[in-house]
């Protein structure tokens, strides 16, 4: 009786021992759906930047260089792993992809995959109603935004 008890319990140890923990996948792109602000302390000009990235793929940016009002920029997103990309509204394409790093759920930090090294950093944080509504729609890209999308 005592040898089939251990018998028992070393079976139940081989048991549990070859189960493995599935892997728990991390679903960048629905991490990053939400409102976000630039918090980018190191660019030379004056930059304000918001962005929204929606779950249908839509992103909504709000940009001020300098004084006056923030652009309205809008256009559609895609990620793959890690790898943020995208296009305005016009058809015309980011300047960069990034490669996208969260820390935690309210911080996240976009790395520009087109040579330039550039980093920027984004906290969670709603776009002020203010902003939305004061700003002027840009409707075609002629100028590339500043900080760090797009």
């Amino acid at each position: 009786m005592k040898r089939l008890i251990y018998i028992f319990v070393a079976l139940l140890l081989v048991a549990t021992s070859c189960k493995k923990d599935a892997p728990v996948a991390v679903n960048n792109a629905a991490k990053l759906i939400g409102e976000w602000h630039c918090t980018a302390e190191d660019i030379t000009a004056e930059v304000d930047v918001y962005v929204e990235f929606t779950a249908d793929g839509g992103f909504n940016l709000y940009q001020m260089v300098g004084e006056g009002r923030h652009r309205h920029y809008t256009g559609s997103w895609t990620m793959s792993g890690n790898i943020l990309s995208g296009s305005y509204a016009d058809g015309s394409e980011w300047g960069s992809s990034y490669a996208v790093e969260f820390s935690g759920d309210d911080a996240v930090k976009f790395i520009a995959q087109n040579g330039s090294d550039e980093v920027m950093f984004y906290i969670r944080e709603a776009i002020p109603q203010n902003i939305k509504d004061g700003s002027v729609e840009v409707r075609s890209v002629v100028e590339q935004a500043v900080c760090p999308i797009f």
